[in-house]
């Protein structure tokens, strides 16, 4: 295809942003033969690798804006470290393309095959994944804060980051004024939701807890101390609701330290053929090893069902203060119980 020398194509990206970087200066190539802009801003669909023989880009060169619609770019590899900021992809053909390090910051992807595609490096902040095809793809170290990621298929070969490249290496999103910590709890949570629609229950509960895990550290960082600690206890006592294990080991440590303080609070009483006999110890250096054993046994029996709220009532606690501890094992029985029932169900459901 020739170009008419005469006239330059024109075109400036304005898609909205107050950025002097994206489209400042009008592009200044040729216009395309018959076309009133050049080969990469003319409305036509459908272009192919033949269409842009004479007009492959340079590393690095300015293709903001570019019109790609149902082009046929499979296994191209001369998109490498390009700027494609607002280009229009819809229904292209990418399979085996390599777009590595490239810039496609608000890109449309709708109807995409991306098989096998190379998204290492790139930017990708604001782009739109609508029924795109990515299996096999690989997108390590890509840049994904506010990307949106709707009915994406993907496969176990699709390549993410385990940890986000904005947690990981500390950068900071291009496209909007969030900190790395906000950005990299975007893309998790957009993972997430990808992982979700493909049947990937595994990596969905990872990104999940990625996801919170930034949060909480994000609320330490500017200071949200009640939001902090509201983490921090959901992250220790259930791991955020993905670790029923973690509850259980919660609620037997609840268990065991209110055993070995029931002693030592006042005691607890037991009646037996009418008599009533109290397990306390105040001296543990002049007790005998087995009444020890046989207070603790005691103890930690009391402890299981005031735990369990089943309050048979052949023990009692002695004092103000075996009551109170009682009474907040109790509660705190209660409140595991109902978070064990949440946690298991969400498992459920991933």
């Amino acid at each position: 295809m020739s170009v008419t020398e005469s006239e330059e194509c024109g075109y400036r990206l304005d898609i909205g942003l107050d950025d002097d970087d994206i489209g400042a200066a009008p592009c200044d190539r040729p216009t395309w033969t018959d076309h009133d802009r050049c080969v990469w801003h003319a409305t036509v669909d459908g272009k192919t690798p033949e269409t842009f023989e004479d007009f492959q880009p340079d590393a690095e060169e300015d293709l903001d804006g570019a019109y790609l619609k149902e082009a046929s770019l499979a296994g191209v590899d001369w998109l490498t470290d390009t700027s494609l900021v607002g280009a229009n992809l819809t229904d292209a053909e990418l399979n085996n393309a390599d777009f590595s390090g490239s810039t496609l910051t608000l890109a449309t992807l709708t109807d995409v095959s991306g098989i096998n595609a190379d998204f290492r490096g790139a930017t990708l902040e604001g782009a739109i994944f609508t029924n795109a095809d990515l299996r096999r793809a690989s997108l390590e170290d890509a840049l994904l804060d506010d990307a949106v990621f709707t009915d994406v298929h993907i496969g176990g070969e699709t390549s993410f980051d385990d940890v986000n490249v904005y947690e990981r290496k500390n950068v900071d999103p291009t496209l909007s004024a969030d900190t790395s910590l906000e950005a990299a709890a975007w893309a998790y949570r957009q993972l997430q939701q990808v992982y979700q629609e493909n049947a990937l229950p595994k990596l969905a509960r990872r990104s999940y807890n990625r996801e919170k895990d930034a949060r909480r550290r994000l609320a330490w960082k500017v200071r949200k101390y009640p939001t902090a600690l509201k983490w921090e206890i959901s992250r220790w006592v259930m791991k955020y609701g993905s670790s029923a294990y973690r509850v259980l080991g919660v609620s037997l440590l609840v268990i065991l330290v209110s055993a070995l303080l029931f002693p030592f609070t006042g005691g607890i009483q037991e009646t037996q053929d009418g008599q009533a006999l109290t397990y306390t110890i105040e001296n543990p250096q002049d007790a005998p090893p087995w009444w020890l054993g046989q207070i603790l046994l005691k103890s930690l029996y009391f402890s299981i069902i005031t735990f369990a709220t089943l309050g048979y009532g052949d023990i009692q606690p002695v004092g103000i203060w075996a009551r109170m501890l009682a009474g907040v094992e109790t509660i705190l029985g209660s409140l595991l119980s109902a978070l064990l029932v949440f946690v298991l169900t969400r498992i459920v459901t991933w």
